[in-house]
């Protein structure tokens, strides 16, 4: 094979992020690139190394919508859906529609590779200590509690996740997840967001 082709479909790399290591719970990092495969077209490549406990990871999925944009939506409805292990970047913006929750990453916001349980969970544990300092701290705590509910296959919602730099992705799934392109309903609301917020709403 001559150097141009090696060069074609040699991984190009997208961006590296700090996460927290699924394994230990110590900083690392996980590192993106894109691969032209030869049949199956672009592909995104996730990769971990830990260096604190070796753990490594390694994920290939399509890419073909990636540069518009992406919006994830997982129905919450049973012990697969809570097994649906997904990455989420630093970008991800997390709607939870029923509850109406919609969280909206900050600058310092990390990525991670966890389950949709995992992610109720890591939600529910941060709202927790939030909810006296809101407007409504009985609403807040009772959605904490479906959110725990969610996380335990007692309730049924869908996990919306919106992400403007494509990167977010569902690693494997044993249900039915629609991916799409960012409508420009999604994009709008996308503009008006800023700062990392957790918004719970009152009941419509």
């Amino acid at each position: 094979m001559s150097e141009e082709s090696l060069s074609k479909y040699a991984p190009k790399k997208l961006a590296e992020q700090d996460i927290v290591c699924p394994s230990c719970g110590k900083p690392t990092k996980v590192e993106m690139y894109s691969y032209e495969a030869p049949i199956e077209g672009t592909l995104l490549l996730i990769v971990i190394n830990c260096k604190h406990c070796g753990y490594r990871y390694r994920e290939a999925t399509p890419m073909n919508i990636r540069e518009s944009g992406i919006k994830i939506v997982i129905p919450i409805d049973g012990e697969d859906s809570l097994r649906v292990l997904l990455y989420r970047s630093p970008k991800a913006h997390i709607k939870i529609p029923e509850l109406g929750i919609d969280i909206i990453p900050g600058p310092a916001n990390l990525g991670e590779i966890t389950t949709v349980e995992g992610l109720l969970t890591h939600i529910a544990e941060n709202l927790f200590p939030l909810c006296d300092s809101m407007d409504d701290p009985p609403r807040c705590y009772e959605v904490v509690a479906k959110l725990m509910n969610l996380a335990n296959g007692l309730e049924r919602g869908t996990l919306v996740i919106l992400d403007p730099s494509g990167l977010s992705t569902v690693l494997r799934s044993n249900i039915k997840v629609v991916v799409s392109e960012l409508s420009d309903e999604d994009r709008k609301e996308l503009e008006k967001s800023g700062g990392y917020v957790v918004e719970v709403r009152g009941r419509s």
